[in-house]
C-alpha cells in the first residue's frame, strides 16, 4: 500500500509552483482527502460514495439520566444503521426515516422537550450526539453500529487508513492535485490567448480522473448492505401495509 512519503512524492512530481510545493501544505491537504472520501463524496450523478468497509466499528454510548442525548465521541464518523440496548435487541429510529431523521424523532416524542422517563424506544442522531426516549432512570449501554474516522498518516511510512491498497495512492493525489489546480484557476490569464489558463485544463483533467478512481472505488466496494430495515413484521413499529 501506497505510504503517505509516496503519496507526497507524487503530488510534488505534478506541482511545478513553489508555493504550492510546501510538504506541510500537501499533508494537511492530503489528510482532509482521506477524511473527506471516507466521510462521502457527491459524485456527479447525486450519488454519496459508500462508507469505507474498513472502516466499520461499534462505539458504546452510556446514556445518562439527566438529558436526552448523549456524545457519540471522538471516533464517530458516519453511516449508523444499528443500535442495540443491553439485551442485544435493538432499538428502532423514528418510524418512517432512518436513523437521522431528527425531525421525525421530535415529532414522535411523546414531549418535545424530550422528558419522558422511562425503557428507550427510539434512538436517532444530531450532529454528533445520540438522542434518545425514553430516559431510563439509571445509565443504560447503548451499542452503536457505524463507521469510524480514519487515523490520521503519523510518520513517512504510514498509509491511508480505511482506503484499499489498491486505491491508496491515486485517490488522494488526485483529490489533492484537483484542489491546488483548482485554487490556481484565474491567477496568471494572458488575455490574447484564447486558452489562457493551464490551470482550468489540468484541474479538469484531475477532477475527471479523480471521479474515475472513485467510481472504480465504488465498484470495488459494492453497493453497501447497510440499507435501513427498520420495521420487523413483530415490532410495534412495523409499518401499516
Amino acid at each position: 500500500m501506497a505510504t503517505r512519503e509516496e503519496i507526497e512524492y507524487a503530488i510534488l512530481q505534478v506541482v511545478a509552483e513553489e508555493k504550492w510545493r510546501d510538504l506541510t501544505n500537501i499533508r494537511l491537504r492530503t489528510t482532509n482527502a482521506i477524511l473527506k472520501i471516507a466521510a462521502g463524496i457527491k459524485m456527479p450523478d447525486g450519488r454519496i460514495s459508500p462508507p469505507l468497509p474498513d472502516l466499520h466499528t461499534t462505539i458504546t454510548v452510556a446514556t445518562v439520566t439527566d438529558a436526552a442525548y448523549k456524545t457519540l465521541g471522538a471516533t464517530y464518523h458516519r453511516g449508523i444503521y444499528l443500535v442495540a440496548n443491553d439485551d442485544d435487541e435493538k432499538i428502532y429510529p423514528p418510524k418512517g426515516g432512518d436513523y437521522y431523521s431528527f425531525e421525525k424523532f421530535l415529532k414522535q416524542a411523546i414531549y418535545k422537550d424530550l422528558t419522558e422517563s422511562g425503557e428507550i424506544y427510539m434512538v436517532c442522531v444530531k450532529g454528533t450526539n445520540l438522542y434518545y426516549q425514553g430516559r431510563p432512570s439509571s445509565s443504560e449501554n447503548l451499542l452503536v453500529y457505524c463507521y469510524r474516522l480514519p487515523v490520521a498518516m503519523s510518520t513517512d511510512a504510514g498509509t491511508p487508513d480505511g482506503l484499499p491498497s489498491a486505491f491508496a495512492l491515486n485517490l488522494p493525489k488526485f483529490f489533492v492535485l484537483r484542489e491546488i489546480f483548482g485554487e490556481m484557476i484565474g491567477k496568471d490569464v494572458k488575455q490574447e490567448v484564447k486558452y489562457p489558463d493551464k490551470a482550468f485544463s489540468l484541474w479538469r483533467h484531475y477532477n475527471a480522473e479523480f471521479y474515475k478512481e472513485m467510481e472504480e472505488l465504488i465498484g470495488f466496494i459494492g453497493q453497501h448492505d447497510d440499507e435501513p430495515q427498520y420495521y420487523d413484521c413483530d415490532s410495534e413499529y412495523a409499518e401499516d401495509e
